[in-house]
């Protein structure tokens, strides 16, 4: 290849490495705070836990969310292949992977775009600007904040490359890696790669394409069963309800041109290529495609079908951005050669997409973007003499490169990108806690920072409360927010984020509670404090509290209400209730407790000392409340006329947004949200919840109130009071903790006096199993959400178990599918293969004898391990077996050795025995050492050891004998 040929990728790396450099600051991540850090990056670290700690690449099972099927947090990341390989290095923090897996991803489908606009175009400059046009996109905003909404693109690439150079053994592998990468762009690339073989081909694609096509597709989607399955199930399992859009949402024109143009939520493209594509109108040539691309940006029928008809959002038309550039590389390659000409009427409709993004702080960019390609336009069609048209062609170009690259800077210095040290949360309360590896019995959650760990567990044991996920349980979502009353702290009430709520704390066994030294919540004691008071923000340092009286996740009980009794009360005798008696399914029964109908929770009249408010805050008295103008965001306090000691505060009010802003009002360190009315996933949180304690002997005497700005309407306010010590009041007998075997979540044993309940506080969900002295029982939905059983009086052996729904249907449709891939990837010519036979025939027999030998080797130490033998002693004792199985084979099958047996075997057996120690070497350091699971380290292992064996035996034991012929 020519320094020519160099030039442009050369100068597209170039490009990259400085658009990257330029948008991070320094001493950032290139991640950002919104979901990157909350979602992507703590997942991976839980997931890779989960992972080594359960000793499976697909982990059934996750302690986030009270303990849920870990298939609902498989959109992030499981069997994604930055995370296998951080399997492998457990001590690399996964946020290294994680940004230098989309770095690499994004850098790569830029060349490969390249390499493909080439082969379309057969010009090194126009594949260059389509190349540029796809670099600069918008949408690769998202490498650093929803990650999947990009993470596929180069194996989207790679499959348009297979289909171009009819490499077809490949597609479904590439197909492979996209549902692995982002499932939910699944249908969106598959409608590309559909679309660009039909137009590919031609008429040809209807007579072998098709057929070809619906091979890979379902080929692939069979390979990618293990995962796509279970997801499936437990996506129907928990499945939201779609938004509710009218006949034009779902079929009428997306006029605002966010689909194609500037957006990062869209395929982010410039004004260029709408221009490209309006320009191909004219031509017949490529007026189908232009009529489809544009189809498919403006229409919302596109959008609504790709989304599953769940909604019309223009993120999933980010696949259709190597169409797009594809098509106006060619029709740039046209112009160049002049086999079409620049016309104004497409700028004058290109210019239209001022009036939607008027508003947006980028407007004048957007403006010089549309003033350039005019000029463009304008200058192109001048005639200028022969000298002069490379000048001209030349000059054009580079002005068409400016302004993607301007645009795509402007969009990048949106983002708030992460800083280091709140990527690496200081764990120092938590080494030698009761925390690391505590008793599943006992939760552990954190309120120093409850969106960005949220998701990120300190073990396999110890489950948390929260979990932030865009699958989630939803019983147990509305008994966290409409049961406990906890506030909802951000714009998503998906996410289930950790508070100080005491009856939460108490019911879900919050245990331990990493939190700050002036935020402890009552009934809680510091075990163990930073070294220093402050830190150089101002702010109290975290502290690590114990509250021993909770709720254990398990007990046993006949301390009972039944759910038709509990449908009765209000939602404040409900919170009572569910505090002090088990909540059964059934009727009335005359087992009720006596003094059910007492509650505990009493209304409350606060009385308050003057309160002046800042000038910031105007307060109007209405019919209904009061209506609230805040010019900025005000810290009032409101102080109590008589402290309130040992009890808990509660608090409600509604709240009527009448702004344009999100309404956020914080009441010491508690946070309740309502979402602003163009937020895309509305929480609907319009009755705040508040629940108020103090640790210290003086009471509760202030309210710290915090306001957000805006103008909003505060109505119906409520205040309530519960004594502290209620929270202990329910009757139950702890159970005795046994060690868990494999795939169990908890192994107790539990003794009752008389008929009762087993109960716990793991939501009931599908795949869930418990066993009750080795027989499995029907599980029962008590307290509302959560998993229970019915015991009779007597010492009972329970066991908890989860299953994830079709797992192992999908693990052997995977199997299955891989295995007729390799068939179809590896099938060759009947006189290839036999030309090999001859050719290679001691190395093909050696392979087939080595898998043989394989299989014995894994049989016998994945039995051994079943049954609790050691690694290193079970991988001895399949060494021997695969020793006799091998020796049996090569003698006969591949080397046709004519040497005495005893010494041969001999000799046999001694080399193999060095191959032992290097085996068990590797395995120590892989299982031992590194923490890797014994099995898949003994995969690893195998690798080397494979090559050694084969040298072994060709040069040192099975050497045939040279002929002497005298």
């Amino acid at each position: 290849m020519t320094n020519k040929n160099y030039f442009f990728p050369a100068l597209l790396a170039g490009l990259f490495i400085m658009l990257v450099i330029l948008t991070i600051p320094g001493g950032y991540f290139y991640g950002s705070y919104t979901d990157w850090l909350s979602q992507h990056v703590r997942l991976a670290e839980t997931i890779r836990g989960a992972c080594l700690e359960q000793g499976t690449l697909v982990p059934a099972f996750l302690p986030l969310g009270g303990g849920s099927n870990g298939y609902q947090f498989s959109y992030y990341g499981y069997l994604r292949p930055d995370i296998l390989i951080g399997c492998l290095f457990p001590f690399v923090p996964m946020v290294y992977f994680l940004i230098g897996y989309m770095l690499a991803g994004y850098f790569c489908s830029v060349m490969l775009c390249y390499c493909w606009l080439l082969k379309h175009t057969q010009d090194k400059g126009s594949a260059f600007l389509g190349s540029l046009f796809f670099l600069t996109a918008a949408c690769f905003f998202q490498t650093h904040r929803q990650i999947m909404f990009v993470n596929y693109m180069p194996f989207l690439m790679l499959a348009l490359l297979c289909i171009k150079k009819k490499r077809f053994q490949f597609l479904p592998l590439c197909m492979l890696l996209i549902y692995l990468n982002s499932f939910y762009y699944s249908i969106a690339c598959l409608a590309v790669i559909g679309w660009y073989w039909m137009r590919e081909e031609g008429t040809e694609f209807w007579k072998h394409g098709l057929l070809r096509y619906l091979k890979s597709a379902f080929l692939s989607i069979g390979m990618a069963a293990l995962l796509l399955i279970p997801t499936a199930l437990v996506i129907l399992e928990h499945k939201r309800a779609s938004e509710n859009l009218n006949l034009m949402e779902k079929l009428g024109a997306n006029a605002d041109m966010h689909g194609l143009l500037y957006s990062p939520y869209g395929m982010g493209l410039t004004a260029i290529c709408l221009y490209l594509l309006l320009l191909g109108l004219c031509h017949k040539k490529y007026r189908t495609e232009s009529i489809m691309l544009l189809f498919v940006s403006f229409c919302g029928a596109a959008a609504w079908i790709l989304n599953g008809t769940l909604y019309a959002r223009a993120k999933i038309l980010i696949p259709f951005v190597p169409l797009v550039v594809l098509q106006c590389a060619k029709l740039l390659n046209e112009l160049r050669m002049e086999k079409i000409t620049w016309k104004l009427w497409p700028c004058l409709i290109a210019a239209s997409c001022l009036f939607f993004f008027r508003s947006k702080n980028t407007f004048p960019w957007i403006a010089a973007d549309l003033g350039i390609l005019l000029l463009v336009v304008l200058v192109s069609k001048i005639k200028v003499k022969e000298p002069l048209l490379k000048y001209r062609y030349v000059t054009s170009r580079v002005l068409l490169c400016f302004m993607p690259c301007m645009l795509f800077y402007q969009t990048m210095q949106k983002e708030q990108f992460v800083k280091k040290e709140d990527v690496f949360t200081d764990n120092s309360v938590l080494d030698s806690s009761p925390v690391y590896g505590g008793s599943p019995l006992y939760r552990y959650d954190t309120l120093t920072d409850v969106l960005n760990t949220g998701n990120l567990a300190v073990n396999g044991r110890q489950q948390k409360s929260a979990m932030y996920s865009s699958i989630s349980n939803e019983g147990y979502s509305d008994f966290y927010y409409d049961t406990l009353l906890s506030p909802v702290q951000i714009n998503n009430r998906l996410a289930i984020l950790p508070s100080s709520n005491p009856f939460l704390l108490n019911f879900l066994g919050v245990r331990y509670l990493e939190t700050f030294q002036d935020q402890v919540p009552a009934g809680y004691q510091i075990v163990k404090a930073a070294g220093t008071e402050k830190n150089t923000a101002g702010k109290s340092l975290p502290v690590l509290a114990e509250n021993e009286n909770v709720l254990p996740v398990a007990y046993t009980t006949s301390s009972l209400m039944s759910q038709s009794q509990y449908e009765k009360l209000n939602k404040y005798d409900r919170l009572d209730a569910i505090t002090r008696y088990t909540i059964v399914p059934g009727n009335d029964t005359a087992d009720q407790p006596a003094d059910a109908a007492e509650s505990n929770m009493k209304i409350y009249e606060p009385s308050f000392e003057d309160l002046q408010l800042p000038d910031t805050i105007q307060a109007e008295k209405t019919d209904e409340g009061w209506l609230l103008n805040v010019k900025k965001e005000t810290t009032a306090a409101l102080k109590l006329s008589q402290s309130l000691k040992e009890q808990i505060l509660l608090l409600d009010f509604e709240v009527e947004n009448q702004g344009q802003h999100a309404v956020v009002i914080d009441i010491n360190h508690m946070r309740n949200k309502l979402s602003g009315p163009g937020a895309p996933y509305p929480n609907g949180n319009n009755t705040f919840h508040y629940q108020f304690t103090s640790p210290s002997q003086e009471g509760l005497h202030t309210l710290t109130i915090t306001f957000s700005k805006g103008k909003y309407l505060i109505k119906h306010i409520n205040w309530h009071t519960y004594d502290v010590q209620n929270l202990a009041e329910k009757q139950y007998t702890e159970v005795e903790e046994q060690a868990p075997r494999s795939g169990e979540i908890l192994s107790c044993r539990a003794s009752l006096d008389e008929d009762g309940f087993f109960v716990t506080s793991i939501p009931v969900q599908r795949g869930m199993e418990i066993l009750v002295d080795g027989k499995n029982v029907p599980i029962l939905t008590l307290n509302q959400a959560f998993a229970g059983v019915h015991l009779t009086r007597g010492v009972h052996e329970i066991s908890v178990r989860f299953h994830a729904p079709g797992q192992l249907a999908g693990f052997i449709i995977t199997t299955g599918s891989f295995l007729i891939y390799l068939l179809y990837a590896l099938r060759a010519p009947r006189l290839a293969l036999l030309g090999m036979l001859k050719t290679k025939k001691e190395l093909v027999l050696y392979c087939l004898s080595g898998g043989v030998t394989t299989f014995v080797n894994y049989l016998i130490y994945y039995a051994l391990l079943k049954i609790s033998v050691g690694y290193l002693a079970a991988n001895t004792l399949a060494w021997g077996g695969a020793v006799i199985t091998a020796y049996l084979l090569n003698r006969r099958l591949v080397f046709h050795s004519q040497k005495q047996i005893l010494q041969e075997f001999s000799s046999f057996v001694c080399l193999r025995f060095l191959t032992l120690l290097v085996e068990n070497a590797l395995l120590w350091l892989t299982a031992g050492a590194l923490g890797i699971p014994p099995l898949p380290s003994k995969i690893i292992v195998s690798v080397i050891t494979i090559l050694w064996n084969y040298v072994l035996c060709k040069y040192k034991i099975f050497q045939k004998e040279e002929m002497n012929h005298g």
